[in-house]
């Protein structure tokens, strides 16, 4: 299974009582699995990771999740075998976020999605999904907005934003069409 896993800018976590190191292209196997407690821990969905790496030094890996798989209903799983395929980038894990929200409409989500109305911070992201999506950010960063159909959470329109200051400029909100809005109303 496709997973996603988050890591300290020495591309390790804790694991147990202890650090552990990882690299690209490699598998691990552990004896094995239960959420928050043993095995390799990785989610489903892409933003989740950033549950426990939020910084600008967290670094960001698609990873395959097998062996005795166990999930704990939502989006996190633990597993006796994990590969770490190949690193992403924040805005990269960003646009994985989005394709999982089209794909996985009714699904909960994780609370890394703002609801509405949302604010990347310098060289970061942020997703924003509603009826009426809005976001802004500063220099270097990308807005994600996944505009939801009426009387359902079905993705009908999203959009990707670079801040560049030429074209998308910062402290401005923008909808899922990329046209300024104001943040105080409907757009």
């Amino acid at each position: 299974m496709i997973a996603y896993k988050g890591f300290n800018k020495d591309l390790a976590c804790t694991m147990g009582h202890g650090t552990f190191q990882y690299q690209v292209g490699q598998t691990y196997k552990e004896d094995k699995a239960q959420c928050a407690n043993t095995g390799f821990h990785c989610t489903e969905e892409p933003l989740e990771v950033r549950e426990w790496y939020y910084n600008d030094n967290s670094r960001y890996c698609i990873v395959i999740a097998a062996g005795d798989v166990h999930e704990d209903g939502l989006n996190k799983i633990s597993c006796t075998e994990m590969t770490i395929l190949r690193e992403i980038t924040l805005e990269q894990l960003g646009i994985l976020e989005c394709e999982w929200l089209i794909n996985h409409p009714e699904r909960e989500y994780s609370d890394q999605v703002e609801k509405d109305t949302g604010r990347a911070g310098k060289n970061g992201i942020v997703v924003v999904r509603g009826k009426n999506p809005k976001a802004s950010g500063e220099i270097g960063s990308t807005i994600f907005l996944l505009k939801e159909g009426k009387g359902t959470k079905e993705i009908i329109s999203a959009g990707a934003y670079r801040i560049d200051g030429v074209i998308y400029l910062p402290d401005t909100y923008y909808n899922a069409e990329g046209r300024q809005v104001k943040c105080g109303r409907k757009n």
